[in-house]
């Protein structure tokens, strides 16, 4: 009985993991590896060797978010990349002799997506040697044949698999791929780029805020878009470097209906609620009055509303925000704003909450109750 309870036991608190298991055809007594792929490192976790059936299974305990591990056999070859979201179970089944090449994988769409990068990420190199193979004493023409090809690549990718679904692990992994061992992104040297990169670090952040990779992710997005940003011809605050995790948005600087410069990192100290809206679409009207009674009850204990409209007139816009208590400013971009892109907005209107140290809290999806939500923020 006192054994019985004691398996029990371990069995209800074993940690939750995940199972990648398959079958690798052709591949009796060869050695496969399971190795994490970490932020700069891999990292070889588990090994069987494969017997005549070329059955395997391997268990990892669940990732802190979405996180990537690598199959390969003994006698080295591409290897198979496999994206891990919670405690799924991935089947891959594939040939030992064309391993990579082969594989079908079930149970992991985001797997499948990143097998499709890597393919694409070696046809570009193939066409990018085919170049250079073919080249003539005319090395500039043939290196600006090249950055075009590569800058067209980088828009077919950020089209396919960044700007769908910026959340989602392939449009990480798409930020890392190479082209002659060397990194195709380019966030701090490319502007195009750190738009990239800062699309899909806000996603990870706000699923995953306290997460290493989210963290890392998201500091070299504000290095890049600190770093690629226009020449301004007024003063600007650079953010440090060993702050920037702590800050927990990106800060937006727009032009109010007097004129004045409002920046959003400016109100920290106070609960904001920042609005990304368009005053031209119907319901708005209606929704601010809502949002106005809520503002009027809680402004005095420091709740402030930070709204973004991106209407392209601008006399629609100041004539709909002239009555309006709190600070309402507009991006004359309109839906091809960056900061549509740095907050991941797909549709119009969205609401995040922001807290007294500036940090993202909750988007409106996250929200049951607005106003319970704002009174909690305001107490703690």
């Amino acid at each position: 009985m006192a054994a019985m309870l004691a398996a029990s036991f371990a069995a209800c608190n074993k940690e939750p993991g995940f199972t990648i298991e398959g079958e690798v055809k052709e591949g009796e007594g060869k050695m496969l590896y399971l190795s994490h792929i970490g932020i700069g490192e891999i990292k070889r976790i588990d090994s069987t060797r494969l017997g005549k059936s070329g059955r395997f299974s391997f268990t990892q305990p669940r990732p802190e978010c979405y996180d990537f591990y690598a199959l390969n056999l003994q006698d080295g070859g591409r290897r198979i990349t496999i994206a891990i979201d919670s405690t799924e179970t991935v089947d891959v089944q594939t040939v030992a002799g064309h391993f990579a090449d082969s594989c079908h994988i079930t149970g992991s769409p985001e797997s499948q997506r990143i097998k499709e990068l890597t393919l694409l990420e070696n046809s570009l190199q193939q066409q990018v040697n085919l170049l250079v193979k073919n080249s003539t004493p005319a090395i500039g023409e043939t290196r600006e044949k090249i950055y075009n090809l590569i800058g067209e690549f980088k828009k077919n990718i950020f089209a396919q698999y960044i700007a769908t679904a910026p959340q989602k692990a392939a449009a990480y992994y798409a930020l890392f791929l190479r082209i002659n061992g060397e990194p195709i992104f380019l966030p701090t040297s490319n502007r195009f780029d750190s738009r990239c990169f800062a699309a899909v670090a806000n996603s990870l952040h706000l699923a995953h805020p306290h997460a290493t990779r989210a963290i890392h992710l998201y500091n070299i997005a504000t290095k890049g878009m600190a770093a690629t940003r226009p020449a301004a011809p007024r003063d600007t605050i650079d953010i440090e470097s060993d702050k920037v995790e702590k800050i927990g948005l990106y800060n937006i600087e727009l032009p109010d209906i007097d004129g004045d410069t409002v920046s959003l990192r400016s109100l920290k100290g106070k609960v904001v609620l920042l609005d990304f809206t368009v005053y031209s679409i119907a319901g708005i009207s209606s929704r601010n009055v809502g949002l106005r009674e809520i503002y009027d009850k809680y402004r005095d204990r420091g709740f402030e509303v930070y709204q973004v409209s991106f209407d392209r007139n601008e006399n629609f816009w100041s004539n709909s925000a002239d009555n309006l208590p709190w600070i309402c400013v507009r991006d004359e971009a309109g839906q091809a704003s960056q900061n549509l892109l740095l907050y991941n907005i797909s549709e119009l209107p969205t609401y995040y909450l922001i807290n007294r140290n500036n940090e993202i809290v909750y988007r409106d999806n996250q929200i049951n109750d607005l106003e319970k939500t704002i009174r909690e923020l305001l107490n703690e």
